[in-house]
């Protein structure tokens, strides 16, 4: 009693703990919290909640609230693997600041300059084919074309495309098979050419038309072009972000 100064300062600490305490058991529902439950009832069910929802959604984020605290509080969010991930989801969308809006056309541009070939269109092939079952079936078939017969009229069923037109060696892998579209470079263009292998049989196949790799017309997809460039800025911001945290821990492989 007789150190008034030490008294006041002990008064002033509990003082303070006992309004951090209050402080953290405070739940406040402010016309901010009621239209974050409103907005996200609307994202979910398309409408306005009537007085009635409302205050049955606010009861219930108010009790997930005090949930959520205890859990907190109590420790249950350590070492939780699927609470861990969702908390780095959550940091990494706020590092990945990017506003779309600063994004101008000399952006985009300069982003499709720099990245054409990944909006290059792969070379195509239009082409004709024959099928035969047998490989011994394909030279008779050979001198019949040499003597004018009608390609359409040759060969055995089947349920395959005759024609291809601008596909590419991936699109011709997807219907003939891998074996056919690695023997692309062997056609000769309006010659047929065989036995060509597939795991269906053989083909005695016409290149048509090749067309070379070109690039796409930035006009007609320039919404792609903005997308990735977003995506580039974003995975840039992130990666700053990430450098900036390396400065402050320290890491220790045992």
């Amino acid at each position: 009693m007789r150190m008034p100064v030490l008294w006041f300062a002990i008064i002033a600490v509990a003082l303070f703990a006992i309004d951090s305490y209050r402080t953290q058991d405070s739940i406040i529902v402010d016309g901010l919290v009621k239209k974050q439950i409103s907005d996200l009832w609307v994202a979910q069910m398309g409408q306005e909640p009537n007085q009635d929802s409302l205050s049955l959604l606010v009861k219930r984020w108010v009790r997930e609230e005090m949930f959520y605290r205890e859990a907190v509080r109590l420790g249950l969010s350590r070492e939780d693997t699927i609470i861990r991930r969702r908390l780095v989801q959550k940091l990494e969308f706020l590092a990945q600041d990017v506003d779309d809006e600063l994004v101008t056309e000399a952006d985009i541009e300069a982003y499709y300059e720099a990245n054409h070939k990944k909006y290059l269109l792969p070379t195509r092939y239009s082409l004709s084919q024959v099928y035969f079952m047998n490989k011994e079936d394909l030279k008779p078939a050979e001198i019949m074309l040499g003597n004018g017969a009608d390609w359409q009229d040759l060969g055995d069923p089947t349920l395959l495309l005759h024609s291809l037109l601008e596909k590419d060696q991936e699109q011709i892998a997807a219907i003939l098979g891998l074996d056919f579209s690695g023997q692309l470079g062997d056609l000769v263009e309006k010659k047929w050419i065989g036995p060509v292998s597939s795991s269906f049989g053989y083909h005695l196949v016409r290149l048509d038309e090749l067309i070379p790799a070109t690039n796409v017309p930035l006009a007609e997809i320039k919404n792609k072009v903005l997308g990735d460039l977003l995506f580039d800025r974003r995975e840039a911001s992130l990666e700053t972000f990430y450098r900036g945290l390396q400065d402050q821990y320290t890491v220790v492989y045992e």
